[in-house]
């Protein structure tokens, strides 16, 4: 984004505020903190920060509230405060761009919209605008950093052990494999994405190992690749068993 290239600054606020109490040292350490902080566009980890000016000086920074935690990343205000501004002025244009559309090409709904007789929203669903200023408009009170903050932590939150999965899936089968491949941690990731869990993974592995289908055949097509497909996945981690003995096969492998 072009408009951060450059951060605004006040001296008055330097100078009276309680940046003023750290040490020189500290105070331009704080300085190369909002460079980096900036140019991350506020996405910014505490373990990030600390590699980048010492933990001893970003503890301090915390200490004075300079510089808050949220979760697992760090927030300085007087930047998230830009960030949103900007946001706010992108909405807006984008907003004024969407208005001037509906005025050129959808006069009805338009005058709809000026009486006040259905949203904005509403107006770009009626008129079925395929103008890229026809994205619903963000929500002004999250900012840049907000929404980043939040999409990284969804990423996180689907994040799984590789190596605990092929562990699990070695003392499920029996089956001996050396790793996991990329195709196959891909097709998982796409699982996850979707909304599946590691526990429907694990929980399809042991199904698909007590069905008899796959007992007549030896577990021959029984591997991680061919449970990441999505019919499989869904197939056998949804799968009706009044089998008490397989529940308790997958309880105890789950310990």
């Amino acid at each position: 984004m072009d408009k951060l290239q450059w951060f605004k600054f006040s001296y008055a606020e330097w100078r009276m505020g309680k940046i003023q109490r750290c040490s020189e040292i500290t105070q331009a350490r704080f300085i190369n903190l909002c460079c980096l902080y900036w140019s991350k566009e506020g996405i910014l980890t505490k373990e990030d920060a600390e590699i980048e000016i010492d933990k001893e000086h970003l503890d301090f920074l915390i200490s004075k509230k300079i510089v808050t935690i949220d979760t697992d990343f760090i927030c300085i205000d007087f930047l998230n405060e830009q960030l949103k501004e900007i946001e706010e002025d992108v909405n807006k244009r984008s907003k004024s761009g969407i208005i001037g559309n509906l005025k050129r090409w959808h006069k009805d709904i338009y005058k709809k919209y000026e009486k006040s007789e259905i949203t904005l929203n509403e107006a770009i669903s009626l008129s079925k605008l395929s103008h890229t200023d026809s994205t619903p408009i963000a929500t002004p009170s999250q900012n840049i950093a907000e929404k980043r903050r939040e999409e990284k932590r969804r990423e996180e939150n689907i994040n799984i052990s590789f190596d605990d999965l092929k562990d699990f899936f070695i003392k499920t089968t029996g089956k001996k494999i050396t790793v996991v491949s990329e195709k196959t941690k891909k097709e998982i990731n796409k699982r996850l994405k979707e909304g599946y869990t590691l526990e429907h993974i694990k929980k399809a592995i042991t199904n698909c190992y007590n069905d008899e289908y796959h007992k007549q055949t030896k577990h021959k097509y029984l591997t991680l690749e061919f449970i990441s497909r999505a019919d499989k996945l869904e197939r056998f981690s949804t799968m009706n068993t009044n089998n008490t003995d397989l529940t308790d096969l997958y309880n105890q492998l789950n310990k």
